[in-house]
């Protein structure tokens, strides 16, 4: 749960939900929902967009946590992987476009488009997302980079990322 001082930095909205339990993993929230969310822990832990980026790592990774989602993810290559995840996109955000621009062994570019509203924090938390699926399907030493945009204010980014099989 966090603290107090997080609590104060959330909108009067967004706060008012929090501390009547009325916040569900499977409903729909506002975006700016979201990003205030990532700016008060910040800002309760004193920490960077690092801290965006391993939420949404240890966040894949408590979703494909079951078996049979794991022995899915040893059969798929870590392009593959990534590549269905532009049609899951849609399940976690109402705005945006995920697309694959380029896919071959060893090496995936994608691009986002149309995220509007979103922030350092939610770009963070999208690129420590697609770094351990790369990982969870085999993936080892991946290096991912953003190469256009994911900044607070923009509404879009590109990303690439290379890997080795050991």
């Amino acid at each position: 749960m966090p603290s107090i001082e997080a609590n104060e930095s959330w909108s009067r909205a967004s706060r008012a939900s929090y501390e009547q339990e009325l916040l569900l993993a499977s409903n729909w929230y506002p975006i700016g929902w979201y990003r205030d969310t990532f700016t008060a822990f910040r800002e309760a832990q004193h920490a960077g967009p690092e801290l965006a980026r391993e939420i949404g790592r240890r966040g894949v990774k408590r979703d494909l946590s079951s078996v049979y989602k794991q022995l899915f993810l040893k059969m798929v290559s870590p392009q593959a992987l990534l590549g269905l995840s532009q049609r899951l996109f849609k399940n976690y955000f109402d705005t945006g476009v995920m697309k694959i621009e380029q896919s071959r062994d060893r090496y995936v570019h994608a691009t986002w488009s149309g995220c509007d509203g979103w922030d350092e924090n939610m770009w963070a938390e999208l690129s420590g997302s697609c770094e351990v699926l790369l990982e969870m399907a085999g993936a080892k030493h991946v290096r991912l980079h953003v190469t256009k945009g994911g900044r607070s204010g923009d509404s879009a980014s590109e990303m690439a990322a290379r890997w080795a099989w050991s």
